[in-house]
């Protein structure tokens, strides 16, 4: 059986969460997302940044867990992960 996580181990990924979030760019993305998948080279039409810039935002997305990615034909696609966002949703459930 797992151990619980600490309440400042849980703290430490919601803060974490809001510095990746914290990104003007990384914000804008994960909405674009929350629409449906998408390649990088479609969000970087939609984004005053280079494909290359949005690669590494979502590289930093797919770490923090809040973005996964997947290989179809000769795209990777980026999709949002419920699970990468539940840490957050938890912690805001107290100010509800």
């Amino acid at each position: 059986m797992a151990k619980p996580r600490s309440r400042a181990a849980q703290f430490r990924t919601v803060l974490n969460l809001l510095a990746i979030l914290g990104e003007p760019v990384r914000v804008v993305i994960v909405q674009r997302l929350s629409k449906g998948p998408a390649a990088a080279g479609d969000l970087a039409k939609q984004l005053p940044v280079s494909r290359t810039a949005v690669v590494q935002h979502l590289k930093r997305l797919e770490g923090a867990g809040l973005v996964t990615a997947s290989t179809e034909g000769r795209r990777r696609l980026y999709r949002l992960s419920s699970e990468g966002f539940a840490p957050l949703a938890r912690w805001l459930e107290h100010f509800a």
